[in-house]
């Protein structure tokens, strides 16, 4: 599919890339500029028909160029591993463009881009320790949901990564998972619709308190734990990669990821009813004038002191008996 380059910005890149796909589209006319987004690869490229010289990427594992073939004629290609980055890898892209608008060589405009390439790779962030922690939470459900169920029901399950409001939807119910590091009970809320349940299903929080392991052998490593359920998978291993993609999980940093952690408690579940302390759309309507003016919406919520439930398969297994460590 071709679309014009004004259908790619930030929001529309987070689609095409999510999307599950390979999607084409036209960025230039003269010269005639291709740039392609790979959502299971997590590339994105850029093509142009071949007039000269490639420049050389073997000392960048993230980069490589190459010539293919579109049509019966010789096309260069430069591929940019685009994980946690799209908008600053379609804007490396962009500047190639410009400099070849400019006169420059595609050769010429990739050196450039590559250098510029290094630089972003240098500045570019982890995952915050926030984040982690609640992958590793919703991880450790995926983990002990595989021990009984068969890894499309999981995988479909798991919403998490496609940016949902609720990280899992299982037949009966929708859960919200919260993993915490701290000595209570008390989870970070994201947006007052985090905690608004779905009409006609309802909703519960599934709380995970953690403890860093230390030397622990046995401790619970976010690569070990995603390292545990790739080995599990089989058809689904693409799509479950997919998805830690879109959350900036990329294996090449997995040694920056050391910290181990370990249960604190045995996980709990805690119903989202009438009765619980969330601050929902529908509640801010009733008590705050203009409420569809207040937005990101963030706090916290203590549930040591109410009552855990049982919401029933497939969760009963996880929060009636202690979680196995090692990953």
């Amino acid at each position: 599919m071709s679309e014009p380059s004004s259908e790619l910005n930030p929001d529309t890149l987070e689609k095409y890339f999510r999307s599950g796909t390979v999607t084409t589209h036209v960025i230039s006319g003269s010269p005639e500029v291709l740039v392609r987004i790979d959502s299971p690869g997590q590339k994105i490229s850029l093509l142009t028909r071949h007039t000269g010289m490639l420049q050389d990427t073997a000392d960048l594992k993230r980069v490589s160029t190459g010539l293919e073939t579109r049509n019966g004629d010789e096309w260069a290609r430069i591929t940019v591993n685009a994980r946690g980055m799209y908008a600053e890898a379609y804007g490396l892209m962009l500047s190639i463009v410009q400099a070849m608008h400019g006169g420059a060589t595609f050769a010429a405009a990739t050196s450039a881009a590559m250098t510029n390439m290094k630089a972003l790779l240098a500045a570019k962030p982890r995952i915050s320790e926030e984040k982690q922690v609640g992958l590793v939470g919703e991880l450790l459900l995926f983990r002990s949901l595989l021990d009984a169920y068969d890894e499309y029901t999981v995988v479909d399950w798991w919403l998490g990564p496609l940016a949902e409001e609720r990280d899992y939807a299982f037949p009966a119910f929708d859960a919200e998972v919260k993993t915490t590091l701290g000595e209570s009970r008390t989870h970070v809320i994201h947006g007052a619709g985090q905690l608004e349940p779905n009409p006609g299903r309802s909703l519960w929080l599934i709380s995970i308190q953690l403890t860093r392991a230390g030397g622990d052998p046995k401790g619970i490593t976010l690569p070990g734990l995603i390292e545990t359920i790739r080995g599990r998978l089989t058809t689904t291993r693409e799509r479950f990669v997919t998805f830690l993609a879109t959350e900036g999980w990329e294996d090449d940093d997995a040694a920056v990821y050391p910290t181990a952690y370990t249960f604190r408690t045995t996980p709990a579940a805690y119903l989202v009813d009438d009765d619980f302390p969330a601050v929902t759309p529908s509640r801010l309507l009733a008590v705050v004038p203009h409420s569809d003016l207040v937005s990101a919406v963030t706090y916290r919520v203590d549930v040591s002191s109410r009552t855990a439930g049982d919401p029933g398969e497939p969760l009963t297994g996880f929060i009636s008996a202690e979680p196995a460590q090692e990953a």
